[in-house]
């Protein structure tokens, strides 16, 4: 199998599995060295690949490619959650448990943004899949994730 099979294969585990590519990439590779990463390095990691994905996003939607935009707005959105969670100790692997985790948060900063914004989230995530957003919607959208990602970092 070679480079791209390989990259199309993590691609459609990923999306099975609910993850980003290169967050299922260090997941498989922890398990398969039987190494854990700790608190600290995750909470670096999905920092890293949040900010790199929210730069992709511009650069996508600035390019005019809505689909790939919308979903690395939406990972750059879901990996800023994750780190959140990682700094608290807990590990979200399921996407009901980044919504529980999103209601604790908006609970707890009495921020109902947070959970309106993290809807639009979802909007993206589903436009990746369904492609249906017109440009202006998918600009919207990426206004109100900034808001967002601005929000969820103030909060740690």
């Amino acid at each position: 199998m070679g480079p791209r099979q390989l990259s199309e294969k993590l691609s459609e585990k990923a999306k099975e599995m609910g993850y980003l590519p290169e967050e299922l990439g260090v997941e498989l590779l922890s398990k398969s060295l039987n190494e854990e990463l700790d608190p600290e390095g995750l909470v670096e990691h999905y920092q890293f690949l949040s900010e790199k994905y929210l730069d992709e996003a511009r650069e996508l939607l600035k390019k005019g490619d809505l689909v790939q935009a919308s979903e690395k707005f939406w990972g750059a959105t879901a990996l800023t959650i994750k780190m959140l969670a990682a700094k608290r100790g807990l590990k979200l692997e399921e996407h009901g448990s980044l919504w529980a985790f999103v209601n604790v948060l908006s609970i707890k900063s009495g921020d109902k943004d947070i959970i309106r914004f993290f809807n639009t989230a979802n909007a993206l995530h589903k436009n990746f899949y369904e492609n249906e957003m017109p440009k202006e919607a998918v600009e919207v959208s990426a206004e109100d994730i900034e808001k967002l990602i601005e929000k969820l970092r103030r909060i740690s």
